[in-house]
């Protein structure tokens, strides 16, 4: 139950940031690359806050000391494709495009996600994930 709640809270939070970006966006003088810039500068500020807070927790910093070099490379892999390119082109997008249709369509990802957890993690695929796929699909489908 718990991870329902936190994913739904991270529903809430991605679904109304891609509005207070169409507003940032919405000036002819904002660039997207330059914008994922600032983007990444506002990340940054509150990755330091973050960051303040595990210094100041019992088990936060030796949970950073003790990771993995592997994940930490892998984890700042995904942070970089996710943050510049996958950002770069919503931004591209969203800049010209309605946020009530970019923003669905862009956060189709699942459907990519399903795709290659099958094929490289080896999950299964099950009827209510067929199911999940086929409505996202469709989705897409209807805002095109």
């Amino acid at each position: 139950m718990r991870e329902f709640v936190l994913a739904i809270i991270t529903a809430l939070i991605w679904g109304f940031v891609p509005i207070i970006e169409k507003i940032g966006l919405s000036s002819k003088t904002a660039e997207p690359v330059a914008s994922v810039v600032y983007r990444t500068f506002g990340s940054l500020v509150f990755a330091i806050g973050a960051l303040i807070i595990l210094f100041f927790s019992n088990s936060g910093l030796n949970a950073m000391k003790n990771m993995d070099s592997k994940s930490i490379l892998i984890l700042a892999l995904a942070g970089g494709l996710a943050s510049v390119f996958g950002q770069t082109f919503f931004y591209m997008a969203l800049k010209s495009g309605n946020a009530s249709v970019v923003t669905p369509v862009a956060g189709a990802f699942p459907l990519v996600t399903f795709i290659f957890g099958v094929l490289l993690l080896g999950e299964a695929v099950t009827l209510p994930k067929v199911i999940g796929i086929l409505l996202i699909i469709s989705g897409v489908i209807c805002l095109k």
